[in-house]
């Protein structure tokens, strides 16, 4: 780090890392689980290792006394899959001293893991509904179009995705702190994220259906569905792939109020709370499900009193 020429708020500083990571990773079954000859296992061993070189550079600019602009940028490369940007511009704001003003906007990316890039290739008994292999199996069309249809186990292959490559992200912030008083003050943060290329797994039904042609998305590259003469599925080659978007917001706020006693000692109250917006997975609405509640609260109470 080191400072570049002067300016309002002071002197304009760059930092400036480079960093250099080797990653290892081993979960190696016994050998029969691993061949295939206990029946009922469940998952195989992966196992590898990759290198991770990373530069990066941070340019601080105060251009007057209240107001610092911040410019920041990553370079990854990682030796199993490619490289990734991240950029990031954020400004503070300061026009009182009780009041400080602060916005950022930045992207950022999530590296596939080293499990879903190496795990070796495991068997799965997959249930899945399919008028085809009904047919072929020997039934009736009218107990392969009954309702509820019938479901049969077919032959599951599950596979790391050599093709995974990372997810992506943009997200900006919005926000400010009002110091009310030495003692009480508010934050408020409205926040947005979204990321695409969600690393998920793609079930069997999935894959037969897009098969079938009863969804428009593509099988996956690496991913398919096997079929024999008679339309029996043969065989199911399902894992990762990066498809769908996420995207969610909200707000937070927290207000934290603080105060002395002689004889008690120090007190600091804090309240957080946070109302989430949306929380929407390939466009539908996951807000209210389990682990995804609108709201959350939490209240906090700090003692101090001399060294405890």
């Amino acid at each position: 780090t080191r400072p570049l020429f002067a300016m309002g708020g002071g002197d304009a500083y760059l930092n400036v890392v480079a960093e250099a990571r080797t990653e290892g990773y081993k979960d190696i079954y016994d050998s029969l689980s691993e061949g295939g000859v206990v029946l009922g296992s469940a998952g195989n061993s992966a196992g590898g290792s990759r290198d991770v070189n990373a530069f990066g550079a941070e340019l601080l600019l105060p251009i007057t006394k209240g107001l610092e602009v911040s410019l920041a940028a990553r370079q990854e490369k990682y030796s199993d899959y490619g490289s990734d940007f991240s950029p990031k511009a954020s400004v503070r704001f300061q026009p009182m001293k009780s009041l400080t003003l602060r916005g950022s906007y930045g992207e950022g990316f999530s590296a596939p893991t080293l499990p879903q890039l190496t795990q070796k290739p495991a068997y799965s008994a997959d249930s899945v509904v399919d008028r085809k292999h009904c047919i072929a199996d020997g039934n009736t069309a009218a107990f392969c179009d009954a309702n509820p249809k019938p479901s049969f186990q077919i032959n599951g292959l599950v596979i790391s995705n050599p093709a995974l490559t990372s997810e992506k992200s943009k997200q900006f912030a919005l926000g400010g702190v009002w110091d009310i008083t030495p003692a009480l003050s508010v934050e408020l943060t409205y926040w947005n994220t979204k990321i695409d290329g969600l690393i998920s797994n793609v079930s069997a039904q999935t894959l037969v259906n897009r098969e079938n042609g009863t969804s428009s998305t593509p099988i996956p590259p690496g991913l398919s569905v096997t079929r024999d003469a008679n339309g029996a599925i043969a065989q199911v080659i399902r894992g990762a792939t990066n498809e769908g978007t996420l995207e969610t917001g909200g707000v937070d706020a927290s207000v934290q109020f603080e105060h002395k006693w002689a004889a008690f000692g120090r007190f600091r109250h804090n309240l957080r709370y946070s109302w989430v917006e949306k929380y929407e997975t390939n466009g539908n609405d996951a807000i209210g499900t389990f682990g995804a509640p609108r709201e959350r609260a939490t209240v906090g109470t700090n003692w101090s009193m001399g060294p405890f």
